[in-house]
């Protein structure tokens, strides 16, 4: 009888392991959750139930008919975590079939084709919500708000609401916009619960910021030049009330902070980053706001192992060119 405890490999432990990645991560969006089920109410938690249950039944479907099943000692929490962000991605008023679209296409065709959890190029929860926001652009509009934003009302997930007319958000008061009290996604809003739980990852070490921060000041540095550009005007209110209601500061903390789809390297990921910042204002003008935010993410996501190659390359080129040959 075999005496051989020998495991397989990785031989590297550490506490920061796949699922405590992802656990920390849903413990970040909690914030988001409670904001989302307090203004839009019963609809909201359903969708946001619906969406990361359909995902896990997703991935475990497709691992079973692939034959992939991971071992006993590894929970996989991405699912959880990929549904929960296109759930809070989503307008309140969306149907439940305009969120299994996004769900399976986010789960079939990103992650499980390249091999599932850890192995896919680009983000799921990203994928899935471009997804139908280009291929069902009318299922992607339902913001209800002021008298229709019932928390009580269900229809919606049912029909689609014919969408209306928002209203300006430039008139929005400071603690509106930190608050996240006016008409939009059902996590993407409130200012202090992102903040909260960017933190929250950062002193977890699960969230590189990089990207994210290098992102940000793109966005509020050039914001100025292409409104100029654009309006032949400016004003800081207008710069202040896109950097808070856009969910430029969602898409930068859960989206470009990602540790698998994102660049490993400093030099890489802030370059990431600035190239995000720059395509979502060029594309801001001609798409639609959320296409704007993603697909720019996407494009980074696409060149993120080959920026990662580049990095690497030249910094050991630097290193090689400041040895000294003592022989």
């Amino acid at each position: 009888m075999s005496t051989d405890n020998r495991q397989l490999a990785p031989f590297i432990h550490t506490e920061k392991n796949a699922p405590y990645i992802y656990i920390t991560i849903l413990v970040s969006l909690v914030p988001c959750i409670f904001c989302g089920v307090f203004y839009y109410g019963l609809r909201a938690f359903i969708l946001i139930l619906f969406c990361m249950v359909s995902f896990v039944l997703s991935d475990n479907l497709c691992m079973r008919i692939t034959g992939r099943r991971s071992g006993g000692d590894y929970f996989d929490l991405s699912s959880l975590v990929e549904g929960l962000l296109i759930a809070l991605m989503l307008p309140p008023d969306t149907t439940l079939i305009t969120a299994l679209t996004a769900v399976l296409f986010a789960s079939i065709v990103t992650k499980q084709v390249f091999g599932g959890a850890g192995s896919n190029i680009i983000n799921p929860a990203c994928a899935g919500r471009l997804f139908i926001e280009l291929v069902m652009p009318n299922g992607t509009q339902g913001l209800s708000y002021g008298e229709d934003n019932s928390r009580l009302q269900l229809m919606s997930l049912i029909v689609q609401k014919k969408p209306g007319a928002l209203p300006d958000l430039t008139n929005l008061s400071f603690a509106e916009l930190l608050s996240g009290n006016y008409p939009s996604m059902i996590g993407t809003a409130c200012f202090v619960c992102i903040l909260v739980g960017g933190i929250f990852l950062t002193l977890k070490g699960t969230m590189r910021l990089y990207s994210p921060v290098s992102y940000i000041l793109t966005l509020l540095v050039l914001y100025p030049v292409a409104t100029i550009l654009q309006t032949r005007s400016f004003s800081f209110d207008g710069l202040f009330v896109y950097f808070m209601s856009s969910g430029a500061v969602f898409v930068a903390v859960f989206l470009l902070g990602d540790l698998t789809t994102m660049p490993s390297r400093f030099a890489a990921g802030v370059f990431a980053g600035i190239v995000c910042g720059i395509l979502t204002l060029v594309t801001k003008p001609f798409l639609s706001p959320m296409v704007s935010l993603l697909a720019p993410v996407m494009a980074v996501n696409f060149l993120s192992f080959v920026l990662d190659f580049f990095s690497k390359t030249l910094t050991r080129r630097k290193i090689r060119s400041r040895e000294v040959d003592v022989s």
